[in-house]
């Protein structure tokens, strides 16, 4: 497994020190799943995929972003 690095917003760099000062075990749980979960994954996610990799799946950009002809030659994707 790679490293990955997370960065918090404003907001979310509160609600962590919130946590910790009132070692609230609940509110970690949920600061956990609500945002460490969800930056975890979209940093997993892949970010560029060359054209001439083995691995390229046709459809692959369409795939990972969501927008119709992501990743083919010309789109802008």
């Amino acid at each position: 497994m790679r490293k990955i690095a997370v960065s918090l917003g404003e907001e979310e760099l509160i609600w962590l020190k919130r946590i910790l000062a009132d070692d609230d075990r609940e509110e970690a749980l949920k600061f956990i799943r609500e945002v460490l979960e969800k930056k975890v994954k979209e940093a997993e996610l892949p970010h560029c995929v060359p054209v001439f990799e083995e691995s390229y799946r046709p459809n692959q950009g369409e795939i990972v972003t969501g927008k119709k002809g992501a990743g083919r030659a010309g789109s802008g994707g």
